[in-house]
């Protein structure tokens, strides 16, 4: 409305009013689609890749997507999916574990020892290497919380350190140890029957549907509002479709391996504890912002003490499979790329360098990425300098898109 003083000249000549409401919306919009993509749907650019990966390997031959080239595929990518679970939790905290492949070869040659030159049960072995290497990460831990050194430096020497405790452990110090015949030798080599199989797979559907009614129940309790079509429906069916596919592809050759079922056994579990346990609660807490989890009473030391521990119990289980995969361990156990490899996998599955952020299932994704390109790779017969280039330049890529989606979405939320 004008008032009286006012030309009609001068007031087509003022400006309107921008559309506020309008361009608020569209903020708004973008800020829960980067908040999305950032924290929940995380995986979505990570399935896309591996999709974009799966269809180039199988342009390039069609034996990738083959029965027998699964089954050797996932049986591949066991071991750096069992050491990145563990740098998941590591890495929720913000801090970096570098041992864990060190740690892995120390693990299975301690075992190898006590199973083969001490005549232990295999049981007994495996058990006794899992706590030695849970023993290494908590002492790490422990160095960590109470004196405040950097996890890069703590690490680090206990990476060399562990390296040097393998020579000490081997015959000779550049010595051998053979699993042929053991125990443990078994678990790599060891396929379930199809009924067995299916069995399995349809107690791990019904665990997750579980999982994720459980979610959906402490979420109604808070007063969230949530759809059980998306939060329980869409994701069962997607999952049970895909354990159909996978179980079917792998009874089809020799039956679904048993390191296989140790591993979305270990997810399962892990899953559970940390989106259901106070435990977990605490990890995205103290990793999201330290400070106000200590003034919230959350036990910040305590936390990170546990994580290192689970990180070096995984990473010394990822050895001992390992090495029954190979049949045996030496003074090259636990050096190459497992290291670069596992971390590889946590940061490309989408855990974020910067803690808080990430879920178990991210080891699972991004070693499939790790490894169907290895794997691929190795099919088409490329030179390893290749494999390498392709590996970094993945990881440098994931570690990018991460430091946008946090930077984004951590100034969306200021910009609220």
């Amino acid at each position: 409305m004008t008032t009286s003083n006012q030309s009609p000249a001068a007031v087509a000549a003022t400006p309107s009013p921008p559309p506020v409401a309008r361009v608020e919306g569209r903020q708004s919009r973008r800020r829960r689609a980067l908040d999305a993509v950032a924290g929940r749907y995380r995986f979505v650019p990570v399935v896309f890749m591996l999709a974009v990966i799966w269809a180039f390997f199988t342009a390039q031959d069609s034996a990738f997507l083959g029965n027998r080239n699964i089954t050797n595929l996932l049986v591949q990518i066991v071991v750096t999916a069992t050491i990145a679970l563990g740098i998941v939790f590591v890495l929720l905290l913000a801090e970096i574990d570098l041992s864990v492949a060190a740690n892995s070869g120390a693990a299975a040659a301690l075992t190898a020892i006590l199973v083969v030159n001490h005549a232990w049960p295999a049981w007994l072995g495996l058990l006794v290497g899992i706590a030695a290497g849970a023993a290494v990460g908590l002492i790490q831990g422990a160095i960590v919380t109470q004196f405040g050194v950097p996890s890069f430096v703590v690490t680090l020497g206990a990476q060399l350190m562990l390296l040097g405790g393998i020579l000490v452990l081997l015959p000779g110090g550049t010595g051998q140890v053979s699993l042929f015949g053991t125990g443990i030798a078994t678990l790599s080599s060891t396929y379930l029957p199809p009924a067995l199989g299916w069995t399995l797979m349809a107690a791990g559907i019904i665990a997750f549907v579980l999982l994720r009614l459980l979610a959906l129940g402490e979420s109604q309790r808070r007063g969230i509002s949530v759809s059980v079509v998306r939060e329980v429906v869409v994701p069962g069916v997607l999952v049970g479709v895909a354990s159909v596919t996978a179980v079917g592809v792998l009874n089809s050759y020799l039956g679904v391996p048993l390191p296989v079922v140790i591993l979305f056994a270990l997810l399962a579990v892990f899953s559970y504890i940390t989106t259901q346990t106070r435990f977990g609660l605490h990890l995205y807490a103290v990793g999201g912002n330290p400070d106000a989890a200590r003034r919230a009473g959350i036990p910040v030391a305590r936390a990170k003490m546990i994580a290192f521990s689970l990180a070096g119990a995984l990473a010394a289980l990822g050895g001992i499979l390992a090495a029954s995969r190979l049949l045996g361990v030496s003074a090259s156990s636990g050096t190459g790329t497992v290291l670069l490899e596992s971390i590889a996998a946590a940061v490309i599955g989408g855990t974020s360098l910067f803690g808080g952020r990430g879920s178990v299932w991210d080891a699972l994704l991004g070693a499939l990425v790790i490894g169907s390109i290895s794997n691929g790779l190795d099919l088409i017969g490329a030179e390893t300098v290749v494999k390498y280039a392709a590996e970094g330049s993945i990881l440098v890529l994931a570690a990018t898109v991460d430091s946008i989606l946090t930077r984004g979405s951590v100034f969306a939320r200021a910009t609220k």
